[in-house]
């Protein structure tokens, strides 16, 4: 064969799998981005997940999916997101501990499965009541509470979600020990403290806002330092008798660990920009919620130590940890 042509096929044997390499990463910009939400619709996650994720496609230029992947307290949609493509296609919308699976294992183990993206939004829970609850106040709740131990049922939208981890505090700081009943969401969980099956949850302003004006929900209190300036009648936990109380949610985007650092860095530029505009500051208002934004470092940090604070409860007896 001759020279010219030997070298050039050697040239080309060469470009190959950078070319292909370009190819998968043009392929996966260009693919629809698909936002997995590890919890059923219609609950405060999920609310959430699809403002952001419609706003999404303006700041990223790319069509946006939301995918409900619900089951084992987030667990599936984790792990879902952990062992899928690392190349920003697949992005976890979630509270800062993204499943209950990481409570058990060193904090750093997280960093390894799960790459952060970016700070999201933050919300104050509501500690809400079946109207046909006695109790007008917290202070009434935690007396009835006592009298009764484990007389009272709380739900939540599964074992060591956010919901039922804030709701453990609340009944440390006021001493009380209610009965938790776990659901597959916050939807059915609503569905039963309307129906009176359950008391009492302690949810966020999105989950329990649209029930009341019905009268058929009543919130003794929320767990924000400050009042809501929505509801400025409601006191917060802390004036209800417990000085210093404050639970609030925080939601974070992630990807699979070894995403490249580039494309991540887009992601977050992406989200950030969304986060800025009016429109979502509008809509996140509605729901409660409060814009955060920022680096992939401020959520790791933000991450790592949340899931130490919660590895506390764990150990008390408080949360079991299902692996």
């Amino acid at each position: 064969m001759h020279r010219r042509t030997i070298l050039k096929h050697l040239a080309l044997a060469a470009a190959a799998p950078a070319a292909l390499s370009l190819t998968r990463l043009t392929a996966a910009r260009e693919a629809p981005l698909r936002v997995i939400v590890p919890f059923p619709p219609g609950g405060g996650t999920d609310v959430l997940g699809r403002v952001i994720a419609a706003t999404l496609e303006g700041a990223l230029d790319r069509s946006v999916v939301v995918e409900n992947k619900p089951g084992a307290s987030g667990m599936l949609g984790a792990d879902y997101t952990a062992n899928g493509a690392k190349d920003g296609s697949v992005l976890l919308f979630a509270g800062l501990v993204p499943s209950v699976r990481y409570y058990a294992r060193p904090p750093e183990e997280v960093l390894k499965q799960l790459a952060p993206v970016c700070p999201i939004a933050r919300s104050p829970y509501m500690v809400a009541v079946n109207s046909d609850l006695p109790a007008k106040t917290l202070a009434e709740l935690v007396a009835q509470a006592k009298r009764e131990p484990k007389g009272l049922t709380f739900g939540s939208p599964g074992n060591a979600t956010p919901q039922h981890l804030a709701t453990e505090l609340l009944q440390a700081a006021c001493g009380i020990d209610m009965l938790h009943v776990p659901y597959r969401g916050t939807g059915p969980m609503m569905t039963d403290l309307l129906g009176g099956q359950i008391q009492l949850v302690v949810a966020t302003v999105a989950a329990v806002e649209p029930y009341l004006k019905s009268g058929r929900l009543r919130v003794l209190a929320v767990t924000s330092r400050e009042r809501l300036p929505k509801y400025p009648d409601i006191p917060t936990v802390a004036e209800s008798g417990y000085p210093g109380f404050d639970a609030q949610i925080q939601f974070g985007t992630y990807c699979a660990a070894g995403t490249p650092e580039a494309t991540i860095a887009a992601l977050n530029q992406g989200i950030n920009r969304a986060l800025q505009t009016d429109a979502v500051h509008a809509k996140l208002a509605e729901q409660g919620f409060q814009p955060t934004g920022g680096t992939p470092q401020q959520l790791q940090q933000a991450l790592l130590s949340e899931i130490r604070d919660v590895a506390g409860l764990v150990k008390a007896g408080k949360v079991r940890v299902d692996l």
